[in-house]
């Protein structure tokens, strides 16, 4: 719709500019498969279709280092296999129709982390937290972070403990193994055509987690964050509650601080360990199939924000 011009016409009137060499393109992300699918290329001026061709180039690259990042820790993908290899095999993992692990969805999910990009640039992460973009120099009173944890918190605690209580005890708190699930009424699962309705997540979703609760990140003053937990009561409940644990970083001095519990932010008291530095992300993995811890890769200047 933004590239319409009536569209951005109206957008005008409210002081949002939209420049005229800047085209919108449709796209999904299969992230079972990596694949992409493009919408309305076509309608791509041709002073753009260059630059777009350049991009496409680029996220193909993307996709199969993706999935070259995610089919490591799949038994049946070869080992050091080159990145376009691992694309196919995920591509057709995606369509066996037999296959009971076709991705691991959010397993391995450890933490959220919202601020800018600079935050995590250059930083690898094994693929573990949810990372929402958000510059707190553009919203002093935290009116737009305050939007971010109403949405992000919820949702990211929810998923956070769904496989949580799925990996400590599946039988009880998941819907254990696939194999012998029936679809009942289009409503709910049950075990062959005599259980009680299963809940949670099976077993094959959980299989590489590790229980664990969110950690949430947050670039913003530790005072923004008071006056919104005292304002939000769900959040309040969930931080207070301890169902995630909350940090914060000091958008102006990088000063890190923890959230206890009863007590308020506290300043992190931990002694700073270096972390190994990789030229490109597959070296931080190389020959391993459980979790690595965070390493950071060499960044070329152009890249540097």
């Amino acid at each position: 719709m933004a590239n319409r011009p009536e569209i951005r016409v109206l957008l005008a009137r409210q002081n949002i500019i939209i420049p005229d060499d800047t085209w919108f393109v449709g796209t999904q992300h299969d992230t079972c498969s990596d694949a992409m699918t493009w919408y309305d290329l076509a309608t791509i001026p041709a002073l753009l279709q260059e630059d777009f061709q350049c991009f496409r180039t680029q996220i193909s690259q993307a996709q199969a280092l993706s999935a070259h990042e995610r089919s490591r820790r799949f038994a049946s993908a070869e080992r050091n296999a080159a990145p376009a290899e691992s694309f196919r095999h995920t591509t057709l993992r995606a369509q066996d129709l037999s296959q009971v692990r076709p991705e691991f969805g959010h397993a391995s999910n450890a933490a959220a982390i919202i601020g800018r990009r600079a935050l995590t640039q250059g930083l690898f992460l094994d693929r573990r937290p949810f990372l929402i973009s958000y510059d707190p120099t553009q919203d002093p009173e935290g009116t737009i972070l305050e939007n971010i944890l109403l949405t992000a918190g919820p949702v990211g605690a929810g998923i956070s403990l769904e496989y949580y209580f799925s990996t400590i005890d599946n039988d009880r708190f998941g819907c254990g193994t696939k194999i012998p699930h029936n679809v009942t009424g289009l409503f709910g699962i049950m075990e062959g055509t005599s259980s009680d309705l299963r809940t949670g997540l099976p077993l094959q979703m959980v299989e590489i987690h590790e229980a664990m609760r969110l950690q949430i990140v947050v670039e913003a003053k530790t005072s923004v964050l008071e006056k919104i937990y005292q304002r939000q009561e769900s959040l309040a409940e969930l931080i207070g509650g301890g169902w995630v644990y909350l940090s914060v970083k000091d958008p102006d001095d990088g000063t890190i601080y923890t959230f206890e519990r009863g007590v308020g932010f506290v300043p992190w008291q931990v002694s700073a360990e270096s972390l190994p530095v990789f030229d490109t992300s597959p070296d931080c993995y190389h020959g391993q199939t459980q979790p690595v811890a965070p390493a950071l890769i060499k960044q070329p200047d152009r890249m540097r924000v």
